[in-house]
């Protein structure tokens, strides 16, 4: 940390001051359209993708397409007779694809409820796309699709990952009259770092920190600037929004004590101040604490050697042990902490009996080539929860 604080001042003193303010190149961003059908918002995205994308592979485009494609899960006609049509919307972060909901919309499919899945704009092609993008393309994209599926269902709930997370709670407190409550994995009320308040004067003179090519199809090894400056002041105008408006429409959230993406601390805050309805409630997964339940809040420890889990990432809290990209038993390992160490990657990659978890010198101690853990062997009961939660308080604002 103390490096790229030495990094980013030397960015703010060095840079030319001719280049403050500079002009960039403009583009017209991929955003839902006010009062489009869902069908014809996929339609232009799969046309949009295979004109934009850079491929990872360029055998294995078909996957790589499917992969970061906005899509639609309808519950089963039969099994799920006689329910409310109850709609969930959900949003992936930044960085992010729809990939990353998958498995959480289909624990809600088959839970009997219908789910949609935006792409943010900026997203799904190459990180570059990110660099003009506005956290006003998130927020009227998912304006856009929510009012849409609001017309559509009997009831509607919001929800998303860090960066979907904060465009949920924000459409959720601004719409409290349309959504029955919301559900939220790792949300981002604030980037763990004391000095994210320097990501907008960083942006002004520089793009990049890195810049690595991805070898991940379903999502960018690498942000720039100007999309980690809307990010922190969507957190904060959403934070304040939350703060300085308590409201108790039903919001469940899942997060990681030990994320080093999000602030779980700032998180904690906003449901204790903010989602005060006794009907809220917070799932907390920590390497520290014990397990435990409070009134609102539930303790699930993530000290597990027997599985060479130390903590869970950020990513992980939404991940099935099941996914066969990103699981347990998955063919992609998250081992990017160690890209400037050609050795320490490929044993990351490669060694069956690595430990996983959030980055943390605990973690490691035990591997020296640790890699981060993209599933929660949680995830079916957090998943059972999460339905048992939309069941419950499906009519509590309508």
């Amino acid at each position: 940390m103390r490096k790229k604080i030495i990094l980013w001042c030397f960015c703010l003193l060095v840079l030319p001051v001719s280049e403050i303010g500079r002009a960039t190149e403009t583009q017209t961003e991929f955003v839902f359209q006010q009062g489009e059908a869902f069908s014809h918002y996929v339609l232009r995205a799969e046309q949009y993708l295979r004109n934009n994308k850079v491929w990872v592979n360029s055998e294995n485009t078909s996957r790589e397409l499917d992969a970061v494609m906005p899509f639609e899960l309808l519950p089963d006609a039969t099994a799920c007779a006689g329910r409310a049509n109850v709609g969930v919307l959900l949003s992936h972060g930044l960085s992010d694809s729809p990939f990353s909901m998958r498995d959480s919309a289909r624990a809600l499919q088959a839970a009997c409820y219908q789910v949609r899945v935006i792409l943010l704009p900026g997203h799904g092609t190459k990180a570059e796309d990110l660099l003009t993008v506005s956290r006003d393309d998130w927020r009227a994209t998912f304006r856009y699709a929510a009012d849409q599926f609001a017309k559509e269902v009997d009831v509607l709930y919001v929800g998303g990952f860090s960066t979907g997370g904060a465009l949920a709670a924000e459409y959720a407190w601004q719409h409290s009259d349309l959504v029955a409550g919301a559900v939220l994995f790792s949300p981002v009320f604030k980037v763990n770092s004391g000095i994210d308040w320097l990501a907008p004067w960083l942006a002004l003179v520089k793009d990049w920190l890195d810049h690595d090519p991805s070898d991940d199809f379903a999502k960018y090894a690498s942000i720039p600037l100007p999309a980690i400056a809307e990010v922190y002041k969507l957190s904060k105008e959403v934070r304040h929004l939350i703060l300085d408006n308590p409201k108790d429409l039903p919001v469940f959230i899942a997060l990681s004590e030990d994320d080093q993406t999000v602030d779980s601390s700032v998180t904690e805050k906003v449901f204790k101040q903010g989602m005060v309805g006794a009907k809220s409630q917070m799932v907390l997964y920590s390497k520290d604490q014990m397990s435990a339940n409070t009134d609102r809040i539930k303790f699930y420890n993530t000290n597990w050697p027997e599985t060479k889990i130390l903590g869970l990432s950020h990513m992980a809290v939404h991940g099935s042990p099941e996914n066969p990209y990103y699981g347990e038993a998955g063919e992609y390992r998250v081992c990017g902490w160690h890209i400037s160490d050609d050795a320490l990657y490929q044993a990351c990659r490669t060694d069956q009996a690595n430990w996983f978890g959030e980055k943390s010198d605990a973690l490691l101690e035990k591997s020296p080539h640790a890699a981060r853990v993209s599933w929660n062997p949680n995830f079916h009961s957090l998943m059972q929860e999460m339905a048992f939660f939309i069941q419950a308080n499906a009519g509590s604002n309508r």
